[in-house]
């Protein structure tokens, strides 16, 4: 393995907690000025970063895991669902990075923090903790629709989702309208949608809620599926929130990147953007391109909308709280 092979390697086993540069060349058995020489290299090519913590010390991040905002470098933390199929290829053509998250809320969470520059995931999670943290602010709608129930044939009542998330809305209110009693008994939380979909496998939960492409995969399995737009009609999924200080840092840089976002959007995907896709959420080409299909992608809302759709689950805000989080000019 090449040098610069094992110092990247080392930088992804770290990831936010960084490493000093001294300790490179001891744990790689590297001399210092080959690692000197690799990070200014990869540095000057913006893979890398440093920073001094002392007068002869540094510390060194791979550029997607620097634990804050900085000049020029760009992360978008998304889940792993074509509803975000725009955004990725957005995001490649304007040299963001796509960073993966398995649960909703510690993505919400890294936009908080700062370890992204911009967030997809769901609406209900980013108006709460949006209002909680007033670090980040929504500026787009992403899609509606894109997700459903799946059921096994095991009665334990259980179902599962993931916390504090349009799953979870849509979920309570399909249990709730088809007679379920003590509703907040039956939903479990998963914080990962392979745990979940293994649950189901096995029998433990009997449906679960969750969003595309697990959806269309689930269904080609063999398994029951309802649309959650068939039973309880259109429903705002996503949307795309800034960190405030990513905002101050680089506006020009993310005004470029929503630019580029709304132009393609609604597109028809090009045969490599569909590859492109496939590799990044790491599904069959012919899973996205089926999956892609269920959403109703960029749609406009107003904050009356969002309104009922934050009452709908469960939460009375006054249009004050919402406006603080929400940016409506472009949203409406």
């Amino acid at each position: 393995m090449l040098a610069e092979e094992k110092i990247i390697r080392l930088l992804d086993d770290v990831k936010e907690d960084g490493i000093l540069q001294s300790e490179i060349p001891r744990i790689l058995n590297l001399s210092k000025s080959t690692v000197s020489e690799i990070l200014s290299d990869l540095e000057s090519r913006g893979e890398v970063i440093r920073k001094g913590i002392s007068a002869r010390s540094y510390r060194v991040w791979k550029a997607k895991y620097f634990p804050s905002p900085f000049p020029g470098l760009l992360r978008l933390g998304i889940l792993k669902s074509t509803e975000y199929a725009y955004l990725i290829i957005a995001a490649l053509k304007n040299n963001v990075i796509v960073k993966l998250f398995d649960d909703p809320i510690d993505l919400t969470r890294a936009l908080s923090q700062g370890r992204v520059d911009m967030a997809a995931s769901p609406l209900l999670t980013q108006v709460i903790m949006g209002i909680l943290m007033k670090n980040f602010k929504i500026f787009r709608i992403v899609a509606k629709n894109g997700s459903g129930i799946v059921f096994s044939n095991s009665k334990t009542g259980i179902f599962g989702t993931t916390e504090m998330s349009t799953m979870d809305r849509n979920l309570r209110k399909f249990l709730t309208r088809h007679g379920g009693k003590r509703v907040h008994e039956r939903v479990h939380y998963f914080n990962s949608p392979k745990s979940m979909i293994e649950s189901l496998k096995s029998g433990e939960i009997e449906g679960l809620a969750i969003w595309e492409p697990y959806l269309t995969m689930l269904k080609e399995d063999g398994f029951e599926i309802r649309h959650f737009n068939e039973v309880l009609g259109d429903f705002i999924c996503c949307s795309l929130a800034v960190n405030v200080e990513s905002l101050d840092i680089n506006g020009e840089k993310i005004e470029n990147f929503l630019n580029s976002y709304d132009e393609i959007c609604n597109k028809e995907f090009e045969e490599e953007e569909l590859d492109l896709l496939a590799s990044v959420l790491q599904f069959d080409r012919t899973l996205i391109e089926k999956s892609i299909k269920n959403y109703r992608f960029c749609p406009r809302t107003d904050i009356d909308e969002i309104k009922a759709y934050i009452r709908e689950s469960g939460i009375n805000l006054s249009e004050e709280s919402l406006s603080g989080v929400l940016d409506i000019k472009y949203l409406s």
